[in-house]
């Protein structure tokens, strides 16, 4: 999926806002309501623009990006109700506000445990979730002991430390955020390079207003919100913009065949819990009398007990890798022809199934060319059953180079071979493909010393221009087939089909 020109217009609306936004701020500094309007409206268009985008996603990736939406919404309501309970005076609104912004957070983490567990599976969604609530507790702590508390001593501060906690945690979940989209993206790759980069951007914008606000507020004793609120904007413009980044090709394989990079495995399994226990640990034996005596003991215990669990998570790993490596060749086998190494029928009609069901929500088509190979019982009958495997898997070999181009080749038993593109383009793109497929087989075979000659005929049909299901159009695609071979022919569209079915809508109409 590439941006569109709707999406090359939202982002220059969005730099047009923003800029409007900031030039509001400088010269109209005491209106203060046409501000707050503008930072309301920032999150509102960035949540439904995510909506509109996430349709154009399959369904585990159009229900991280809706989760993501309905966060910028929370964010939203959060600021409207800042808006209109401190335009009444009432004090409770910071409060209220914190709950909606509390729900952002929580939809934004939930929308990263979402997408690994799908991924990865439900154990070990559940153990990335633990490692968010580590990692997350580890800043909060070493935040308020490093760098709030001793600046709350040092300073003249005499409000409460509720608002300071609270304040604090927000940009402190920021990071967490930023930094497991990064982990998600190294173990996943179900976000592009690009989508995680604008993330990345807008969760750094959100946590610069929000450290800065809670430095100036608490420390500087400046109210500065109205010149922070820009940044919120392109926080949320940025997390927006990352919709309509191009999605990752992941091919083929299915959601359960991809592995984790080698990087993701590093951190989610060791860095993260072990390198996070020994951080915590290091910092109690320096804040709570260093390293001696019995303390010096018990750090050498529990240093020795993360080696020695390491090792058990290590050749757990191994075994798990070696269990995943049996399964997905299990899987393999049971989806690949023996002879000829393409995919088989019951592979076939599963993938044409799911493509019609995403054609049907994307508005696209799909193209079916289905295809056998002319004068093959000849060569069986003359050069014996050997010399016809030989041929066959000669052209499933020629075949197979058609797969780069992004479509799925098949061999249903035979010599009957079959080609789904799905998106397909206009009848005279799929036409100059089986041009380009007839140009391929065509060229003659050694087969044991022999010199065979022998050309493909080739059926193309689409959904859902001449069929209404997936048998429906394998049984165009095979009669347009026949109809090549009847016309001596290279190929046969079946354009009769296309002409009864508008027909027939015309009628019902």
């Amino acid at each position: 999926m590439s941006p569109t020109p709707a999406d090359h217009l939202w982002i220059r609306l969005a730099i047009i806002y923003a800029f409007i936004q900031i030039m509001t701020v400088l010269w109209m500094p005491d209106a203060l309501s046409l501000q707050r309007v503008l930072v309301i409206i920032a999150p509102m268009a960035a949540s439904v623009y995510l909506i509109r985008v996430s349709r154009r996603y399959k369904a585990h990736l159009r229900r991280f990006w809706f989760m993501v939406s309905i966060g910028l919404m929370a964010d939203a309501v959060a600021r409207i109700v800042s808006f209109f309970f401190f335009g009444f005076g009432k004090e409770s609104a910071f409060q209220i506000s914190s709950y909606f912004w509390g729900l952002e957070v929580i939809l934004f983490a939930s929308c990263l445990i979402y997408l690994f567990r799908h991924v990865q599976g439900p154990l070990r969604g559940l153990r990335f979730m633990l490692d968010i609530v580590i990692v997350g507790v580890t800043f909060m702590t070493v935040g308020w002991e490093y760098l709030i508390k001793p600046e709350l001593q040092d300073s003249t501060y005499s409000g409460g430390t509720g608002s300071v906690w609270v304040d604090m945690l927000f940009p402190l979940c920021g990071m967490v955020l930023i930094f497991f989209t990064v982990v998600l993206y190294f173990n996943t790759r179900q976000l592009g390079k690009w989508a995680v980069i604008s993330l990345s951007l807008g969760g750094s914008a959100y946590i610069m207003g929000d450290a800065l606000h809670f430095y100036l507020v608490h420390f500087v004793n400046l109210e500065v919100r109205a010149y922070l609120d820009p940044l919120h904007t392109l926080s949320v413009f940025f997390i927006a913009s990352a919709g309509a980044q191009p999605a990752p090709d992941t091919g083929n394989q299915t959601v359960k065949e991809r592995e984790p990079r080698p990087v993701g495995t590093l951190i989610v399994r060791y860095l993260l819990p072990y390198g996070v226990l020994g951080g915590m640990f290091a910092l109690m034996a320096q804040r709570f009398g260093g390293w001696n005596g019995l303390f010096t003991g018990l750090s050498l215990c529990v240093i020795l007990i993360l080696f020695r669990q390491i090792l058990i998570q290590y050749e757990n790993d191994r075994l798990l890798h070696r269990l995943h490596e049996s399964l997905r060749q299990s899987e393999s086998l049971a989806h690949r022809d023996d002879l000829t190494g393409l995919y088989n029928r019951r592979y076939f009609n599963a993938r044409l199934s799911s493509s019609l069901l995403e054609a049907d929500r994307t508005g696209s088509r799909v193209g079916l060319l289905y295809m056998d190979m002319n004068r093959f019982k000849k060569v069986n009958d003359r050069y014996g059953h050997r010399a016809g495997d030989l041929l066959i898997r000669k052209v499933a070999c020629r075949l197979q180079s058609l797969e780069s181009k992004g479509i799925l080749v098949s061999r249903l038993g035979g010599d009957e071979f079959t080609v789904m593109i799905q998106s397909a383009g206009e009848d005279q793109e799929l036409i100059w493909m089986a041009e380009e497929i007839w140009m391929l087989l065509s060229e003659p075979y050694e087969l044991e010393g022999y010199e065979v000659r022998t050309s493909p005929s080739i059926g193309i049909a689409v959904y859902p221009d001449h069929a209404r299901n997936d048998q429906e159009l394998i049984g165009r695609a095979d009669a347009a087939m026949y109809a090549a071979k009847e016309r001596n022919a290279r190929w046969h569209f079946d354009v009769d089909r296309t002409m009864q079915l508008q027909l027939l809508d015309q009628k019902i109409e």
